[in-house]
């Protein structure tokens, strides 16, 4: 734990407020500044206030007015309908050692979120059925905030920003908060309970992937922590939303942005559904996972707590994506009929209540042939973008998988790309044989072999963002965040939307070699082959540099002269400058990989 954190952790129990007022940075350049506000609290804006276009605007009522929904009119005369939800006004606090727990304030009222997408004045009314009970309005100001991301209209294979600027997904999943066992007993038996740092550890993570260029990364919303459904379906611990709230908020003032991953059951029984489902009605799980996906019930009661979410954070321009499971095709049903007819049938609904949002689903680890029938299903209109995991695995029954992360994330983005949608390689990193056990090497692998072999490939053969790392105590125990910035640099200036890129593999014996070129720009990735997880971290090998190298590209015709710029990383081991003569891109003597940035025109 940070000194910080200690020394302010031991006096007393701090509430979130004063705790992040005392560890936060500034974030002057997101338009966010200023301290976070008490988690689960939310962001409470009295009439005439103003809001910041694209923050959030929320209004809490009491009880007794019964209200639904809030109507919306903005400066253009459109009205937007957001619905109420019931809130539980909550603080996290920190105990000594700088465990994170909720202490519920006061008692349950009504509230709306909004988020404002013009500039100017909003009128607001709420209503209470098709009573108007509130009124007010307030100014929306400009700020920073560039918006929601959504797909480019200009290029569909990439995202932007509302404001028109692009946006490449460079992070990785941090579905769980930092947490160990606390090391005193704490019951009559001796047992030890369990205990997480919560939403401060989120708030490191979120600071360093921010000063490291990253603006990305995915939570499990079925993990205990953010989990607001009790063990009855549809059942909601309302003051558990404040984990939720602060992680959202840390987001908005980062820059990241989130996609929350709803569930990730695999069967009906035991942990497998948070606190393990059961009916309200007669105290029983699920009788299979067809029984859930497929009867009306245990959907209504779903939707229930979907829409407690959705109320809170649909249209919110810090989620990216909402996706429905994790590895959906895992789920025990009798037939993928059932897993893939309740997507096509759920994205649409979800699209309804947070149009702004973009939806998304996933399918296991793509490592063996009958994988592919699958993932061609998921290439279905109704998904705004594809997703694929992939991992290296030595057990796994394509050979792909079993040695060279740069061949398996290209051929990944590859099957699974379309022409009209943005790819994201989502999962990725390295495991024993089948998932069994934890990758053995990654201890000692203190340069980030497996970081980087796993999430620049997947971008410069295409994909619209990083290969997405799983294995985040990985990164935070080794201190690799600093393995993104080179890929945030390099896309400085560049609008990838507007480039037209094509993919270029000239991979040879010596290097790995994905490029992409475009009419201002070619991107380019080198790497050396021999500087291999398994040379080096199994056997133990000290890779000899790679010499001088040429590479003829042809579609850049007799070109000569193009400014190169060259990032020899990520283990900056040389100064040279790459070239472009005649066609023909040379690339200096390095020992481990280079980026390469020209300009064409």
């Amino acid at each position: 734990m940070p000194k910080l954190m200690r020394a302010e952790a031991s006096r007393s129990n701090l509430t979130k407020r004063e705790f992040l007022r005392r560890t936060a940075v500034s974030a002057m350049g997101l338009g966010l500044a200023g301290p976070l506000r008490a988690a689960g609290v939310g962001t409470r804006t009295n009439n005439g206030a103003p809001v910041s276009r694209y923050g959030r605007w929320q209004k809490e009522f009491p009880p007794e007015k019964q209200v639904t929904r809030v109507e919306f009119t903005g400066p253009d005369g459109k009205v937007e309908t957001r619905p109420a939800f019931l809130h539980q006004p909550a603080k996290l606090v920190y105990d000594h050692q700088g465990f994170e727990t909720i202490e519920p304030q006061g008692v349950q009222v009504t509230a709306v979120r909004f988020t404002p997408v013009q500039l100017g004045r909003y009128r607001w009314q709420a209503l209470a059925g098709e009573e108007v009970v509130d009124r007010g309005a307030f100014r929306s100001e400009a700020s920073h905030d560039p918006g929601y991301v959504r797909i480019s209209s200009r290029d569909p294979r990439y995202f932007a920003f509302s404001n028109g600027d692009p946006y490449c997904a460079i992070g990785l999943n941090l579905c769980s908060p930092a947490g160990q066992r606390e090391g005193g007993a704490s019951g009559a038996g001796g047992e030890r309970r369990t205990g997480t740092y919560g939403a401060e550890s989120y708030r490191q993570r979120f600071e360093q992937l921010s000063k490291n260029g990253c603006n990305f990364c995915r939570l499990w919303l079925s993990n205990g922590y953010f989990n607001a459904q009790t063990e009855v379906a549809g059942e909601l611990n309302l003051a558990n939303f404040a984990h939720l709230d602060a992680v959202v908020e840390l987001a908005r003032r980062y820059g990241i942005k989130l996609k929350v991953c709803l569930e990730s059951a695999r069967n009906p029984s035991g942990q497998s559904f948070p606190f393990g489902i059961k009916s309200p009605a007669d105290g029983q799980p699920p009788a299979s996972m067809d029984a859930w996906f497929q009867g009306a019930e245990w959907q209504n009661w779903w939707w229930r707590k979907l829409s407690a979410y959705l109320a809170r954070y649909g249209d919110d321009p810090a989620i990216i994506a909402w996706e429905l499971w994790n590895e959906i095709n895992c789920c025990h049903t009798t037939n993928w009929s059932v897993q893939r007819e309740w997507t096509r049938q759920t994205l649409p609904l979800i699209k309804r209540q947070a149009p702004r949002n973009l939806v998304t689903n996933s399918i296991g680890s793509f490592d063996d042939e009958k994988f592919q029938s699958w993932y061609d299903d998921f290439k279905m209109e109704e998904m705004d973008f594809q997703q694929v995991h992939r991992y290296l695995d030595n057990g796994a029954p394509w050979s792909i998988c079993h040695l060279e992360p740069p061949l398996f994330s290209a051929d990944a983005v590859q099957r699974t790309r379309r022409p009209d949608r943005p790819v994201i390689l989502a999962e990725t990193g390295a495991v024993r044989d089948r998932h069994s056990a934890r990758f053995p090497f990654y201890e000692q692998d203190k340069r980030g072999i497996v970081c980087h072999d796993c999430s620049y490939p997947a971008f410069f053969a295409g994909a619209a963002g990083t290969g997405h790392m799983w294995f985040w105590s990985y990164i935070e125990r080794n201190n690799l965040w600093g393995g993104y910035k080179p890929l945030a640099d390099l896309l400085t200036g560049v609008e990838l939307d507007g480039e037209k890129f094509r993919p270029i593999d000239l991979s040879n014996e010596s290097i790995w070699f994905y490029a992409l070129l475009g009419k201002k720009h070619l991107l380019a990735w080198a790497r050396n082959r021999a500087d291999s997880w398994y040379r080096v971290l199994q056997d133990q090998e000290e890779p000899e540099a790679v010499k001088e190298q040429k590479l003829t590209l042809p579609q850049l015709g007799t070109l000569s002269g193009a400014m190169a710029t060259t990032t020899i990383w990520p283990w900056n081991d040389g100064t040279a400058q790459a070239k472009i003569t005649h066609g023909s891109l040379q690339l200096p003597s390095f020992h481990c990989g280079l980026l390469v940035k020209a300009r064409l025109s």
